[in-house]
């Protein structure tokens, strides 16, 4: 298949990479990361100046977004990008750089696919654990999403950051302390790597504040098991990588009630997995492959 240009879009880091396929496989020939620039002007600038010094012969572009974006493909809802909120960067990225002929899907989804593409399951649960929280849930090759034509276009179903709990007589986030941008709060701690380590040394401070996270991911992949059933779930995202810090425990806590019921495992792709995904989204590769296995 022809090369295509995908862009992986992360609330801390950007991937761009040229991706194409051989024999149903994904191939990626070229990537490069790089901080996302909190002004979508000067990302743009930037995807430009790579894209140019790499090829100007591709025509197709896949992308992979964070946040929530409406079927204009403009963001309106996001942590950690909110000098993004309103700004027409797909429409100016694609000026810029003169692709026209372009896809896009939450970077979620294209992580759970490119996951999905790994595992040999008819069905996958997919949560994504890094500067932001969130999953997906694959089934026969397509996302479970809502088909509200009041939704916007890529919004995903399942939205972790907006799950809610009761708390003495309030509602507060169910996942306040599963994922980067929110596991800090209220703690002496600035960085998520300092955290780990004081809690593989003993500290007792980081002890509770990763006990609690470890308590919360486990009440989370209980409740979306009983919801989803799926063959298996993987967790991927920068704070799964440390995997006996926040998973193990957890996975050990929620399977006191699940029996093993269904295998909890790490991700394969790691940080790529939204960029084989998003390549397979915009080539239909995945429905090729799925059908080819299937049978």
């Amino acid at each position: 298949m022809k090369e295509i240009l995908v862009i992986d879009i992360g609330g801390t880091k950007t991937n761009i990479s040229f991706v194409t396929s051989v024999n149903l496989e994904v191939k990626i020939l070229t990537s490069e990361i790089f901080p996302t620039n909190s002004n979508p002007d000067l990302q743009v600038q930037k995807i430009s100046s790579l894209y140019s010094e790499k090829s100007k012969t591709i025509s197709n572009m896949s992308l992979s977004l964070p946040g929530l974006w409406d079927k204009n493909g403009i963001l309106r809802e996001s942590f950690n990008l909110k000098n993004w909120i309103g700004y027409p960067f797909i429409e100016n990225l694609s000026n810029v750089i003169g692709i026209k002929d372009y896809t896009w899907e939450t970077d979620v989804i294209c992580g759970a696919l490119g996951e999905y593409y790994m595992q040999n399951s008819e069905s996958l649960l997919y949560l994504n654990i890094g500067t932001g929280v969130g999953a997906a849930f694959i089934k026969d090759g397509k996302p479970f999403r809502s088909n509200s034509n009041d939704m916007p276009r890529h919004a995903s179903a399942l939205r972790m950051q907006k799950l809610l709990v009761p708390e003495q007589g309030e509602l507060t986030s169910a996942v306040d302390l599963i994922c980067g941008s929110s596991i800090l709060k209220d703690t002496s701690y600035n960085s998520v790597e300092k955290l780990y380590n004081d809690y593989k040394a003993g500290n007792i401070e980081a002890f509770e504040i990763i006990s609690k996270s470890q308590l919360q991911l486990a009440g989370w992949l209980i409740n979306l098991f009983y919801l989803f059933a799926p063959d298996i779930i993987v967790l991927n995202g920068g704070l799964t990588y440390d995997w006996e810090v926040l998973c193990e425990e957890a996975i050990d806590i929620a399977n006191e009630e699940l029996k093993d019921q269904v295998k909890i495992l790490p991700g394969k792709l790691r940080e790529m997995a939204p960029v084989y995904g998003a390549y397979l989204n915009r080539n239909n590769l995945f429905n090729l492959r799925y059908n080819l296995f299937k049978h």
